[in-house]
C-alpha cells in the first residue's frame, strides 16, 4: 500500500510520513521527491482547502497513485482573512524557502495584543486518480510575538505563540511541537477515510 505526498518540502514530508506510519505501519509514503520529473502547478485558489483539492487531484491524475496534500499557512484576522494569508505565500520570492516574519512583525508594529490573535491552520486533501476527494482541517490558535524568538525553521514558527505556551513554537522542543502540530491534528482527522480506502486494498 502506498501513498504519495505532494510536496517536495522535506519538513512536510518527515512531519507527514511520520504521522501517517503511526496510524498504519503497513503504509509505504513516499513523496513528489521521488519523482523529480513530476513538476506540480502553483495554486493560488481562495481558500486552504481549495489549494489543497487542486495539488491532490492534479498529483493523483499524472502519477495515477492516491495523493494527499496540505495547504497550510497562518491567518491573522487583523491583516486580512485566508486570501490574503494565500496572496502573501504567492508573493513570496521564488525559491524562499521560509515565510517572511519580518514583514508580519513590521506589518503588526504598534498593533497591541488583542489584535495580535492568530492560528495556524491546516487542510490536508487525499485523492484518488478516479477523482474521489476527501478532506479534513485542524488549527493550532494563539497569536504573534513583538518580536522573534527562537531559530525559525518553518511557517512563522519563531513569531507565533500559541495559547497556553509561554514561548514560540521555534523555542518549544521538537517533540511538544509534534505533538501539538496542526497538521497532525488534521492527518488524524482525516485517518477514517484513509483508513477505509486502504482497507479495501489490503
Amino acid at each position: 500500500m502506498t501513498l504519495i505526498l505532494a510536496t517536495a518540502n522535506s519538513f512536510k514530508v518527515r512531519e507527514l510520513r511520520t504521522v501517517l506510519q503511526e496510524l498504519l505501519p503497513t503504509l509505504t509514503v513516499r513523496s513528489l521527491l521521488d519523482f523529480p520529473q513530476f513538476h506540480p502547478d502553483e495554486f493560488f485558489e481562495s481558500s486552504f482547502e481549495e489549494n489543497a483539492i487542486a495539488k491532490a487531484l492534479a498529483a493523483a491524475k499524472i502519477l495515477q497513485q492516491p495523493c494527499l496534500a496540505d495547504e497550510s499557512g497562518l491567518v491573522i484576522p487583523y491583516l486580512g482573512d485566508y486570501s490574503k494569508s494565500l496572496r502573501r505565500k504567492k508573493l513570496q520570492p521564488q525559491g524562499k524557502k521560509l515565510p517572511d516574519t519580518k514583514q508580519v512583525l513590521a506589518d503588526l508594529q504598534n498593533v497591541d495584543d488583542l489584535n495580535r490573535t492568530a492560528f495556524l491552520e491546516s487542510v490536508i486533501a487525499f485523492a484518488t486518480p478516479d477523482g474521489a476527494v476527501k478532506t479534513a482541517s485542524a488549527r493550532m490558535e494563539g497569536m504573534i510575538a513583538h518580536k522573534e524568538m527562537g531559530p525559525s525553521s518553518f511557517d512563522f514558527t519563531s513569531i507565533f505563540i500559541k495559547y497556553e505556551y509561554s514561548k514560540t513554537l521555534a523555542e518549544l522542543p521538537e517533540s511538544v511541537c509534534a505533538r501539538i502540530s496542526h497538521r497532525k491534528k488534521a492527518c488524524e482527522k482525516l485517518w477514517p477515510s484513509l483508513r477505509e480506502f486502504f482497507g479495501k486494498k489490503s
